[in-house]
């Protein structure tokens, strides 16, 4: 055989080689680079997130009902939490939920339909806003709404989906909630309800109510 038919041979042999190689340092580099922003969010699972914020969002609405010039930050500050703690858990949790969980198909669409009324309530309530007729009125109705669709999330969700999915992927899960909160949209919109429509959505109305935002405080300053 001659020298180029050797090399030519050589080469061709090694083709394999070479691409799962290349295969597999890509997989490492990417799975790296998921540890390293796992670790740069705090490595916190899906479950333990959502969970302290139920108790925020608890605390926000007992914040947001006191008379006083704090009323209204107090108000914004509920509204954004509200809006992105949703969008997260209707983008990435309910879908994981879903798949993940017997019953789970039953148990997402029940979730998604309280937090459709929820909002509705919600909207009325951004509507009316801190210094409108029936504030008090409307935000106990959303309240009540959040604390149930909350209580039954974390009774029939949240515990299933520590049993059902390991904990690596729940503390992804939870890197992957936070960066979602990080550009969701800070206000209830009335169509963005779902996996698709969240995430479809976010890249453009979250920076848009950030802006909003930004020049409501300096109006409002």
């Amino acid at each position: 055989m001659g020298t180029l038919t050797k090399q030519a041979a050589l080469k061709t042999a090694t083709k394999p080689l070479l691409a799962g190689k290349a295969t597999a340092k890509a997989a490492t580099t990417a799975s790296a680079w998921s540890l390293r922003a796992m670790r740069a969010l705090g490595g916190e699972n899906v479950v333990d997130v959502l969970t302290r914020q139920h108790r925020q969002i608890r605390l926000g609405f007992l914040q947001a009902a006191l008379p006083g010039p704090w009323r209204r930050r107090n108000f914004d500050r509920l509204m954004r939490l509200l809006a992105v703690h949703e969008a997260a858990e209707e983008a990435h949790v309910h879908p994981v939920a879903r798949k993940a969980l017997r019953h789970g198909r039953e148990l997402a669409a029940r979730r998604r339909d309280e937090e459709k009324r929820a909002k509705e309530l919600l909207i009325a309530l951004w509507r009316t806003g801190p210094d409108g007729s029936g504030y008090l009125r409307r935000l106990n109705e959303v309240r009540r709404a959040v604390s149930q669709h909350a209580a039954r999330e974390e009774r029939e969700e949240f515990q299933a989906l520590r049993k059902a999915v390991s904990l690596p992927r729940l503390r992804m899960l939870g890197a992957e909630v936070k960066l979602t909160q990080a550009y969701a949209p800070t206000r209830p919109h009335r169509l963005i309800n779902n996996e698709a429509t969240n995430k479809l959505a976010a890249p453009i109305l979250g920076p848009v109510d950030r802006v909003l935002d930004a020049v409501h405080r300096r109006v409002t300053t």
